[in-house]
């Protein structure tokens, strides 16, 4: 009997569903591209990044092709931000996936930790597959431009990820401390990077695209040290992906930045492939 993990590290194997418009293919819902100067500025910011269906189905085709893993076998596990737009569109393209088991909060960080990665390895299918999605969010409107996101029935744009635009409005206002409270513990962490990073961030011509690009490392430096302490002997592979998931307006499809993927054979205990910007064109 073998098991596998896929933690796909800031990626977004999602494929929400919007209830508004849309054309529908088979079962799914199939969200348009938002318009060219969106995704102009989506791909000079990240290249290579995917619409949502897009990278879904390359990530499968990958993953099975080359370790075969099916879908079928395969329990999703999420720590990305609890926005509810993440999971109101592009949302499971492939609903023979089993899941989401929750491991985040806001910001994406898997605030969950070893307990929670190891419930959820126990939870994998028989000879089946896990698949984690660890990745901070930022949005892009039409409106207002990065860190912003025209939602479903508002009329205005909004902040997301609003937990980083908030811990980065709290820097710049000089009212970060670094401490953690038990009243609002996951902003405090949130917070406590920002200020680590103060000088970074301050000094970005984006500051919202610059703190999402250090969650999205810190993440999976989390990830990556979860791993190595979590009991996975019953597990084949893990497979670590880290990226950006860039949500658009409402009305159009998201997009997938993929910055890293890496897998890791636990019966060798050891990587045995270990990838920079993959998957920027679809397979």
């Amino acid at each position: 009997m073998k098991f596998c993990v896929i933690i796909l590290c800031s990626i977004g194997l999602s494929c929400t569903r919007s209830q508004e418009q849309l054309p529908v293919k088979g079962e799914e819902w199939i969200l348009p591209a938002p318009p060219k100067e969106i995704e102009e500025k989506i791909l000079a910011e990240f290249p290579g990044a995917m619409r949502m269906s897009v990278f879904a189905d390359t990530m499968i085709r990958y993953v099975g092709k080359k370790y075969g893993v099916q879908p079928a076998s395969m329990l999703l596990g999420t720590s990305t931000c609890v926005d509810d737009i993440i999971y109101t569109k592009d949302f499971h393209a492939h609903p023979e996936i089993k899941g989401p088991f929750h491991l985040g909060g806001l910001a994406g960080l898997p605030f969950t930790g070893i307990s929670g990665l190891e419930a959820f390895a126990h939870h994998i299918p028989e000879e089946g597959a896990m698949i984690l999605l660890v990745e901070p969010h930022i949005g892009i409107s039409a409106q207002k431009g990065w860190g912003t996101v025209l939602r479903h029935g508002q009329e205005e744009a909004s902040s997301c990820c609003g937990a980083l635009i908030g811990a980065i409005n709290s820097l710049a206002g000089g009212s970060l401390t670094g401490e953690i409270t038990e009243e609002d513990y996951q902003e405090d962490k949130i917070g406590a990077i920002a200020l680590r990073h103060g000088d970074e961030i301050k000094k970005a011509a984006l500051p919202s695209l610059a703190f999402t690009r250090i969650m999205s490392a810190e993440a999976e430096e989390q990830i990556m040290s979860y791993v190595s302490k979590v009991k996975l002997a019953h597990i084949r592979y893990i497979f670590i992906i880290t990226g950006v998931l860039i949500n658009t307006d409402f009305q159009y499809a998201d997009y997938q930045y993929v910055e890293h993927f890496m897998v890791f054979d636990v019966a060798r205990n050891t990587f045995v492939e270990d990838l920079h910007r993959p998957f920027s064109k679809p397979i």
